[in-house]
């Protein structure tokens, strides 16, 4: 008898179940559902043209998207992306100035650049004890200022090799979407497999248990602010190859539609629950609903109105989800 129930399964419970991957699930069945409409009612968003471009703007918001959701694990929030993306594309395109042989150093200034910010944000935070709400909005407005400092109107120049980035395929995909899917599988690795993953999502589901259990709470907050940052700067590079110069204006209002991708994968914003394929079926709801209202021409005005209803939809969601 004994070794027959050793034999038996595990009795599904389908609560759990959907408890546990409801939201998944129900992300993904919307942008399935939003597929079909492209399908069904444009001929064009099948086209090789529009499904290249699709993924290649998902990676833009993704890269972003997937740093936003380290520091919201965490409990935390970083509201300064948009302006570090615009900090980020006006500084390298000033030091590459359409020289090849600079293109390296400007990129390596960069990204140094968005970690230092990164870093400085945690230190803040840890140091001081001052709710990183505050202490990104003020980086925020310090890096717009920053930007609308250096130049008001387009400056600087990409190298030659950094335009042609930006078109470069392997096979029928961009490059770009490429080396997102590998953060996508390296983040995957680090928050499943990782102690530091762990830790990530022990600190935003309790800093003070997490701190008792002797997890350094700080270092961790230092990680995922620095990484933040850092993907933050990536995204900058990645707008340079796009436009081919420094624009004070590009990434209005990207820190607001990060978040929004974050909470409609299903992560919570009081930290410790969410995670990489979530994050990522936001993302793709996003960018299938921006790319289907240019297909379907929706007018201007009516376009903030379904991403308002998209965004309280989304958060009701969450609400319910959370009860």
């Amino acid at each position: 008898m004994s070794s027959i129930g050793l034999l038996q399964k595990r009795p599904f419970n389908s609560q759990r179940f959907w408890r546990q991957n409801g939201r998944l699930i129900a992300v993904y069945g919307l942008v399935v559902i939003m597929a079909l409409i492209g399908v069904f009612f444009t001929e064009r968003f099948l086209s090789e043209r529009n499904l290249f471009n699709l993924l290649r703007q998902t990676a833009f918001l993704g890269v972003v998207a997937l740093g936003q959701m380290l520091v919201v694990l965490t409990a935390g929030i970083d509201l300064s992306i948009g302006s570090l993306v615009r900090v980020s594309v006006l500084v390298s395109a000033i030091l590459m100035s359409g020289d090849s042989n600079n293109t390296l150093p400007a990129i390596l200034i960069t990204l140094l650049l968005g970690a230092g910010i990164g870093f400085v944000h945690a230190l803040l935070i840890n140091r001081l004890n001052i709710s990183p709400f505050i202490v990104t909005l003020a980086s925020f407005v310090i890096l717009r200022g920053v930007a609308l400092t250096i130049s008001t109107s387009p400056i600087g120049k990409a190298s030659r090799e950094t335009l042609l980035f930006y078109d470069q395929r392997v096979g029928p995909f961009s490059i770009l979407f490429l080396l997102f899917v590998i953060l996508i599988v390296t983040l995957i690795f680090v928050l499943r497999r990782t102690i530091f993953g762990r830790y990530v999502y022990a600190v935003g589901g309790n800093q003070e248990v997490a701190r008792l259990a002797g997890i350094p709470v700080q270092r961790v907050r230092y990680g995922v602010y620095i990484l933040c940052s850092l993907l933050a700067s990536v995204c900058g590079l990645m707008w340079l190859s796009r436009m081919g110069v420094g624009d004070p204006v590009i990434a209005d209002g990207l820190e607001l539609t990060t978040i929004t991708a974050v909470i409609i994968g299903g992560t919570s914003l009081f930290g410790g629950r969410g995670g990489v394929m979530g994050t990522i079926g936001g993302v793709l709801v996003l960018a299938l609903l921006a790319n289907l209202m240019v297909l379907l021409n929706v007018q201007q005005q009516y376009q903030g109105l379904i991403e308002g209803i998209v965004i309280v939809s989304s958060i009701a969601l969450y609400n319910q989800d959370t009860h």
